[in-house]
């Protein structure tokens, strides 16, 4: 993990992992263009599919409808998906 503190990021909170920070998890949205070899690697490396996520593949109306790969990432993985720059996530 970084040891530099953004608004939400543990270190300026006090708190020493993301778990720590958010103990029910919290919801991410994968940024990146290939949602399904991320989805893959993280299935593979940690037992979690993110695509189980019925937010995972959502379409957003408007004027230019697009997807979002959404999915709530249980408190015991964040450290090793969110809490790092491997992967182009969001919140």
């Amino acid at each position: 993990m970084s040891t530099h503190a953004t608004p939400d990021s543990p270190a300026s909170t006090g708190a020493t992992t993301w778990a720590e920070l958010f103990p029910s998890g919290r919801d991410i949205f994968y940024e990146g263009d290939r949602p399904d070899e991320f989805a893959a690697e993280i299935a593979a490396k940690h037992g979690f599919d993110p695509r189980t996520d019925k937010r995972w593949w959502e379409v957003i109306d408007g004027d230019e409808p697009f997807v979002t790969y959404q999915f709530h990432c249980p408190p015991h993985l964040l450290d090793a998906i969110y809490g790092n720059d491997q992967y182009p996530l969001g919140s």
